[in-house]
């Protein structure tokens, strides 16, 4: 009997072990590998080396990523339900994402992407002009990250500045002020949000008006 109890608590045990080590989230790889490894090597002083992940992100990263960030939008809820309990275990913890956060991290992933990724700008842009709350502001920040299509992107930053979702206008900012002096025509915009009582913004608010034209930020007040 006590050999039966026993052998039963370990098939419990084994398929609980199974059940948290296949439930959890699972990074996605590309040629074996993961995006950040691709990140490290994209600017490669090596030509063999950097022209292959060119290629790995444009043709694999960057069109699953812009797939995620518009698709991926469905949660098993016997999955979700199954990570619920595992994690309500003693020394148990389960990572996973819900649909709306991969979908806001697919966004930050094609902005660390840089410049490699401005083939996403268009799809990023739609992000933004659509009504995915939880992917709107990375997509903005990923604007600032790529730093591509200027004539375009800072227009539409410009506009995200009085929009009325909280951290999209934040995000904004920020990456006007990657922009550097190419968004000095954002400036009487940015100005008056200095009038803003919000910590996060005017910490944001500082930063990029130095980096678009540092002798007039001074002239504002900001030092």
């Amino acid at each position: 009997m006590l050999i039966g109890v026993a052998a039963g608590l370990a098939l419990v045990a084994g398929g609980a072990w199974v059940l948290i080590h296949t439930l959890g989230e699972r990074e996605y790889l590309y040629e074996g590998k993961p995006l950040f490894y691709w990140e490290g090597v994209m600017n490669s002083p090596v030509a063999e080396v950097s022209n292959h992940t060119r290629v790995v992100l444009e043709t694999q990263a960057i069109p699953r990523l812009i797939d995620v960030m518009f698709h991926d939008s469905q949660d098993s809820k016997l999955r979700l339900g199954l990570i619920e309990q595992l994690n309500n275990l003693p020394g148990v913890q389960i990572f996973y994402v819900p649909s709306e956060g991969r979908r806001a991290q697919a966004a930050g992933a094609l902005g660390s992407l840089g410049f490699c990724a401005q083939k996403a700008i268009p799809d990023l842009i739609k992000v933004i002009q659509g009504r995915d709350e939880p992917v709107r502001s990375a997509a903005v920040s990923a604007l600032g990250q790529i730093k591509g299509r200027p004539e375009v992107v800072i227009p539409l930053l410009t506009t995200c500045l009085s929009d009325p979702q909280d951290g999209v206008p934040e995000a904004a900012v920020e990456s006007l002020g990657a922009f550097g002096a190419l968004s000095r025509p954002a400036w009487p915009k940015l100005v008056p949000l200095l009038e803003v009582r919000d910590k996060d913004m005017q910490r944001a608010l500082k930063i990029a008006l130095k980096q678009i034209d540092p002798d007039e930020a001074a002239k504002v007040g900001v030092k």
